[in-house]
């Protein structure tokens, strides 16, 4: 769907000639405003890399029309629906050409399906007051994969300065569905406690499985609260492994594994999976890979090794033995600190 439009932006992929029509297929809310060549190269799913990255960095690429279903992390399209797919010398941008700009540099993140030391490091000679000025401009943008790595770049950029905008962003975390996103902003810029209680208030609506999606917001804070959290929290039955791996990330200790253990069901459950989740392996959750969780209080394995056979003792379910049997086979591999 697209209408010829009057007022001659110019185009926002090729950013050479004045717009022509808008496309609405994705956004009608925020359309895409291009010219008739590069519109066709949209639809037909055949944007050449530089204007790829172009719109992406306006829109974000998560939407269908720029997902990576149809293009790379480079803009090269994947499935084009031509015959005369041609990208010389209309390549993206890279990091390195990107790190003389700020504005560019921000453009650059947006388009990026994952960020890391990398990108957040070539920001180091931008003012960070600057930095964050740009970053609450692009914010304001009523687009969510933008505002999410605006929030991403306050975290691993800004930090503390970045408290008061924030602080004032968790109820739009919340409206869009973003906590997870927030709460690393929030453990990374807020003084402690404010991010933790804003976002155990704002877990206070979730029941159930949608809890369980939501409460990985926690992880960021690494806080021995989250462990009084779960344990008020944690349901009585179908107790899946994200309460323990929440544990594991929560500055969890020997002594609390001890007590749960001694407690039993639900969690003694979840004392295992937090041990599991404390083992490096492949197919971990991604933030697990990110913040390395380590049990703290106990160097001593054997000792971990003797409290397990004697809880698959007194609760020998399947789903027990067979964690115990993993946690045992890899003590030599558990994260201790």
């Amino acid at each position: 769907m697209s209408k010829e439009i009057s007022v001659h932006w110019l185009c926002q992929a090729c950013r050479r000639v004045p717009a022509a029509e808008e496309v609405r297929d994705d956004d009608p809310l925020e359309p895409y405003r291009l010219c008739h060549e590069c519109a066709n190269r949209l639809r037909y799913r055949a944007l050449r890399p530089i204007e790829w990255f172009n719109l992406a960095a306006l829109h974000g690429w998560t939407k269908f029309l720029l997902h990576d279903d149809f293009y790379d992390q480079d803009g090269q399209a994947c499935q084009p629906d031509v015959d005369n797919y041609v990208t010389e010398e209309n390549h993206a941008p890279t990091l390195e050409m990107c790190a003389g700009s700020l504005e560019r540099l921000i453009d650059y993140c947006i388009t990026r399906w994952h960020l890391g030391k990398e990108e957040f490091e070539a920001f180091k000679p931008f003012v960070a007051s600057k930095v964050l000025a740009a970053i609450v401009d692009r914010a304001n943008a009523d687009n969510r994969h933008v505002w999410e790595t605006m929030v991403r770049l306050c975290a691993n950029v800004v930090g503390v300065p970045a408290a008061p905008w924030v602080s004032a962003q968790s109820d739009r975390a919340c409206r869009d569905g973003s906590l997870f996103i927030w709460a690393e902003a929030a453990a990374k810029c807020l003084a402690a406690p404010e991010g933790l209680h804003k976002t155990i208030d704002a877990l206070r609506v979730f029941h159930g499985r949608d809890l369980q999606k939501q409460m990985s917001a926690l992880s960021w804070f690494r806080a021995p609260a989250v462990l009084d959290w779960i344990e008020i929290n944690v349901p009585r039955e179908d107790v899946a492994a994200v309460w323990g791996q929440l544990a594991s990330l929560s500055n969890l200790d020997w002594s609390r594994v001890q007590s749960w253990l001694a407690s039993g069901r639900p969690l003694s459950l979840v004392a295992l999976d937090a041990l599991a989740s404390c083992i490096p392996r492949q197919g971990q959750a991604r933030i697990l890979t990110i913040l390395n969780p380590k049990l703290e209080g106990c160097g001593d394995r054997s000792t971990i090794g003797h409290a397990l056979r004697t809880y698959e003792a007194k609760d020998s379910a399947p789903r027990v033995a067979t964690k115990c049997s993993f946690i045992i086979q890899h003590l030599d591999e558990l994260r201790t600190e």
